[in-house]
């Protein structure tokens, strides 16, 4: 899986940069079929609520025309947002599989081991 991360921080801190690959490497877990991901990093602030950082994930998939899983998530810090962001995106890939699993019979025989 390819990984590509843009960040919006003056300085682009390398701790971060391998968390997040680190972090969105287990996506793989739940799909083989995940071809790449593109990681947005926004630093902001917010006049009210300070700073503010935006994380958002795209997921493209080898099937479905690669169709794009998208999450988001804003938080007070990014290590929050970003796990927001991948709780949702697991929940997005534990679907998108339920649904290849009930619409194709190979997949099915597969998992059953036959």
């Amino acid at each position: 899986m390819k990984i590509i991360i843009q960040d919006t921080a003056k300085e682009r801190k390398p701790e971060l940069d391998t968390l997040i690959r680190r972090k969105v490497r287990t996506l793989s877990r739940y799909a083989a079929f995940v071809k790449d991901a593109v990681v947005e990093v926004v630093h902001d602030h917010h006049h009210r609520k300070g700073n503010v950082a935006t994380v958002d994930i795209s997921l493209h998939l080898f099937c479905h025309g690669n169709l794009p899983l998208r999450a988001s998530s804003t938080g007070s810090d990014v290590h929050a947002a970003l796990d927001t962001a991948l709780d949702k995106l697991k929940r997005q890939l534990g679907s998108h599989k339920e649904m290849e699993a009930h619409h194709n019979p190979t997949i099915i025989r597969q998992a059953r081991g036959k």
